[in-house]
């Protein structure tokens, strides 16, 4: 139950309780804080420092960034992650705190986030075609907001780029730089300056083969309408 918080209240949950309520948005303010919770140990300190980032270099091979996931897409991904989630409860609470990290980028004012993001994210399909369909259309209007930087890696461009696997380098409110590397079953803070130095370069050797923000826009509507557009209304038919 939410008001136990046995569950992590959602966040239309949250909206409706504030307008009912008349907090003034209070305690949306509050939902990345209760949604922190719900992730493992690792990922809480991670998060934490996320919420407060001047800026934000995220380099990703596999998916789709979480700052930029839409719900259906981020559900698609968690049902496949281990371990599962052991009920319903959990998993919702799961899925609301991934997308609760997206409040950073409401902040006023938000981080500016740069992100290089490797081709073979846009063609794995998570979810199947219409949920791809949602996620790369979601994802060129984020990235035509004036703080989000999104730069692909196309296959040709990989072939020359440094890739180290995904890594987020984080500029604190405070102006100090911290790495997050992922790995197989968890991840690892690095605040050790030469391996955020190490990162920082691979970051902008990779930035600099990639492609612009309005390339990138460009090639994602490009790659939306040729991979699943058709077959989402294919599908649709098949339904009917």
């Amino acid at each position: 139950m939410v008001e136990t918080l046995q569950r992590t209240p959602t966040a239309d949950f949250t909206a409706a309780c504030d307008a009912a309520l008349d907090t003034g948005g209070a305690l949306s303010t509050l939902l990345p804080m209760l949604a922190r919770d719900t992730f493992p140990k690792w990922f809480q300190s991670f998060v934490h420092l996320e919420e407060e980032a001047r800026s934000i270099n995220e380099f990703e091979v596999q998916l789709i960034p979480g700052l930029l996931q839409t719900a259906d897409y981020a559900r698609a991904v968690l049902e496949t992650a281990w371990p599962p989630a052991p009920s319903v409860a959990d998993a919702d609470g799961r899925l609301t705190a991934r997308l609760a990290r997206q409040a950073v980028l409401e902040r006023d004012p938000p981080p500016l986030l740069s992100v290089v993001l490797d081709e073979s994210a846009l063609r794995r399909p998570v979810g199947g075609p219409s949920v791809m369909a949602r996620q790369l259309r979601h994802l060129t209007l984020v990235a035509a907001r004036p703080h989000v930087r999104l730069h692909i890696l196309t296959y040709a461009q990989s072939a020359t780029a440094p890739l180290d696997g995904s890594f987020t380098v984080l500029e604190t409110v405070h102006g100090e730089h911290i790495a997050y590397v992922e790995a197989t079953g968890g991840g690892q803070l690095l605040p050790d300056p030469t391996d955020v130095e190490r990162l920082t370069k691979t970051f902008e050797g990779s930035r600099g083969e990639a492609l612009s923000t309005a390339e990138s826009i460009n090639y994602v509507d490009r790659l939306r309408k040729e991979l699943y557009e058709h077959r989402r209304d294919s599908a649709a038919v098949v339904e009917e």
